[in-house]
């Protein structure tokens, strides 16, 4: 069970990476299993150059599989501390690590994989709208300052009458006038139910893990989250408190 006030760690590093002749992001995230935490997510990254200064991407080095993944972990703030301590001080020699807080809004019970059914919420937990105190406001094309932003972690194999979830979030983002909304596909990771599932080759996949991004002022976050609540059934949504530097948006330019 996680806590409401929780914290999502992030691990950068090369698909290539090893630890004793496998996998750096599979080992992560099988002891990351082994050591019972709530679950654990590895998604492609289209470009990045790090200590390095060299740049990798998708389509140059895919035959290499030098590409570069980021890890997301959600836990309790001391689960997460323990697993940096006692593992990956021992097992990322490079790379970059990042833990930030997040209110965790729901967390999955146990249910039949791929199945749709409402989620066992953490503890007592009041719907999302109740956990987002910000009021409701209007469609805005300038954004700057305090933000939320809301991610949502789900199967590929989730739906929403009959059509993959993610992509209905970000569809649904678009007609409430959302800021941006942003769903990635990964390639390892295991949930509520501790089974872990991974991508193969010649687009074979298994109940993969999947993304949903969504950035906004808190007033347009808080009329989204009723909706997630309705259509996010076993999944993990939490929400951060972040600076947006810049957001501009002509509403005259179509793109």
């Amino acid at each position: 069970m996680i806590p409401q006030e929780a914290s999502l760690l992030r691990i950068y590093l090369n698909a290539n990476e090893y630890w004793h002749g496998k996998p750096l992001y599979q080992v992560v995230i099988k002891t990351a299993r082994a050591r019972h935490l709530a679950g654990a997510s590895v998604f492609l990254v289209e470009m990045s150059y790090g200590a390095h200064h060299q740049v990798h991407d998708v389509a140059s080095e895919y035959a290499s599989f030098e590409l570069p993944v980021v890890i997301e972990v959600v836990d309790a703030p001391e689960r997460v501390e323990e697993f940096l301590r006692l593992e990956l001080e021992s097992t990322v020699s490079e790379g970059l690590i990042t833990v930030a807080p997040v209110r965790v809004l729901r967390y999955p019970g146990t249910q039949k994989d791929g199945a749709h059914s409402p989620s066992e919420s953490v503890g007592d937990m009041p719907s999302l709208r109740d956990q987002n105190p910000s009021t409701r406001g209007t469609t805005t094309m300038r954004i700057e300052g305090e933000a939320q932003r809301v991610t949502v972690y789900i199967g590929n194999s989730d739906t929403w009458h009959g059509r993959n979830l993610a992509l209905t979030i970000v569809e649904r983002c678009r007609e409430m006038g959302m800021a941006g909304a942003t769903a990635s596909r990964g390639v390892m990771g295991f949930g509520g139910h501790s089974i872990i599932h991974r991508a193969h080759l010649f687009g074979l996949s298994e109940d993969v893990p999947e993304r949903v991004e969504v950035v906004d002022r808190p007033e347009k976050i808080a009329e989204l989250l009723p909706v997630l609540d309705e259509m996010v059934g076993g999944g993990l949504i939490v929400l951060e408190e972040v600076r947006v530097i810049r957001y501009l948006h002509d509403p005259k330019t179509k793109k």
